[in-house]
């Protein structure tokens, strides 16, 4: 049996590397639309009103891009891929602001939390329906 990153079925392909795939393009995606939202945040007349908004766009875009991307990679079980990519971005996010002593909101958390498992899921489940289906073979007369 072939245990490689690059498996062919869906029986083979390890559900925490899809995950982890989805992670590294729900940052990518994060950082992208960062950048771009903070640009249209210079342009607006008084930007500290917006950046919060702004940033919560971003993560929660994000979480349903990665989610999306684990499921797809998968091919099956979206419920599990979406929270496991929502449970390690929360767990990233929250490693991120120990490691450089940012303070932590709770009441923020304790709604965006929730709110990133959602969209990643909802992202997983988007992910899913969107499988390629198996070409019927055309019988010969």
């Amino acid at each position: 049996m072939n245990r490689s990153i690059f498996a062919k079925t869906n029986e083979e392909k390890n559900l925490f590397l899809c995950a982890l795939r989805g992670l590294a393009v729900a940052a990518i995606c994060a950082l992208a639309l960062a950048l771009i939202s903070s640009v249209a945040c210079v342009c607006l007349e008084d930007p500290d009103k917006y950046i919060k908004i702004f940033a919560l766009i971003c993560l929660f875009a994000s979480a349903g891009i990665g989610g999306h991307i684990a499921a797809r990679a998968k091919g099956k079980t979206a419920f599990l891929c979406g929270s496991i990519v929502g449970i390690m971005m929360i767990g990233v996010i929250t490693l991120l602001c120990l490691i450089m002593s940012l303070p932590i909101n709770m009441a923020l958390f304790a709604i965006c939390a929730p709110t990133v498992l959602v969209t990643a899921i909802l992202g997983a489940v988007t992910g899913v329906g969107k499988q390629k289906k198996p070409k019927r073979k055309k019988k010969k007369f």
